[in-house]
């Protein structure tokens, strides 16, 4: 916990005010913030759908799920690094794994089925959603 003092200017004496860590982390998590969770999750997503509808090759299709993916993982990471989500610690590495799943997938090494690149992009995203659960049941941060 942390004790932060300022100073009254008309009573001429301290005011004490105690902001708990997990306040501060709270405050640091990238969602609350006004459009970094469009920025680094919900545009990404969108244009992984768009182009999974849009593409005219399926190796563009992939592509920028790989970009997608990876966006979405670095700000998972940096997010955690930030707040200490354990959401964040699960899907950050999970859209990793993600995206060299489609790196396999795309260079013809794995995967080499109908409805591979669905089901790895749903995955992914299940994995992803997945993650807020132990969150939710044990309420607590890293």
């Amino acid at each position: 916990m942390s004790v932060h003092r300022r100073r009254d200017a008309s009573q001429g004496f301290r005011i004490r005010s105690t902001v708990t860590d997990q306040q501060v982390e709270v405050r640091d998590d990238w969602v609350n913030r006004p459009g970094m969770g469009i920025v680094w999750w919900c545009l990404p997503l969108a244009v992984g759908v768009a182009a999974s509808y849009l593409a005219s090759s399926p190796l563009t299709t992939v592509l920028v799920w790989i970009v997608s993916f990876v966006w979405m993982g670095t700000g998972c990471i940096l997010n955690a690094r930030r707040c200490h989500r354990l959401h964040c610690y699960i899907s950050g590495p999970a859209f990793f794994l993600g995206a060299a799943a489609l790196g396999l997938f795309a260079a013809g090494i794995a995967f080499a089925r109908p409805h591979s690149l669905n089901n790895i992009v749903g995955i992914t995203l299940t994995v992803a959603l997945l993650s807020f659960v132990p969150e939710i049941i044990w309420k607590k941060r890293l």
